[in-house]
């Protein structure tokens, strides 16, 4: 449930991400559903997720907006795009997951949507459900259940820790 198809990967391996979604649909290679999720602004502390942007042969974000999300408090992006000058973005620490670099910028003409529901690599995602990402995956879980995923997590990391425990033992 909530696992992203296999396929957006992190500009840095080591990054890893938990927070609530601020939901974008945006159009192929177009990213003016982007600047308009800029201009509102987001809430701090979110992961700005952009759909739309399977087929796009542009960039979703490129290091200038890295940056205003970064200032804006925005702690990431998920994409289905590709974004455009990676190293520049990798040494802001702006943690984003994508498909893949371009140095070709995008559009601006279409809307799109902020806010409401997407459809992002299979996985449903809303407005506040808990976006987590590392090198493995992406996982969505929705907001209702966060309480009920942390007490899960909890219980199997206690599971885990005894398992290791009992293996280095021997």
């Amino acid at each position: 449930m909530g696992v992203v198809l296999p396929g957006l990967r992190p500009l840095d391996r080591t990054w890893r991400l938990a927070a609530p979604a601020l939901v974008v649909q945006a159009s192929t290679d177009d990213n003016m559903a982007v600047v308009t999720a800029l201009t509102a602004p987001p809430p701090a502390g979110v992961v700005l997720v952009v759909s739309g942007h399977a087929r796009s042969r542009t960039a979703t974000i490129g290091d200038i907006m890295a940056t205003e999300l970064a200032a804006h408090g925005v702690v990431g992006l998920v994409t289905d795009g590709l974004v455009r000058d990676g190293a520049e973005i990798r040494a802001l620490g702006f943690r984003v997951w994508c498909r893949g670099t371009t140095p070709t910028a995008p559009n601006k003409r279409e809307p799109g949507r902020v806010g409401g529901t997407i459809d992002l690599g299979g996985a449903r995602v809303r407005d506040g459900d808990l976006v987590i990402a590392d090198d493995d995956g992406i996982v969505v879980w929705p907001k209702e259940e966060i309480a009920a995923l942390i007490a899960k997590a909890a219980a199997r990391r206690q599971s885990d820790l005894e398992r290791l425990a009992r293996i280095r033992g021997r």
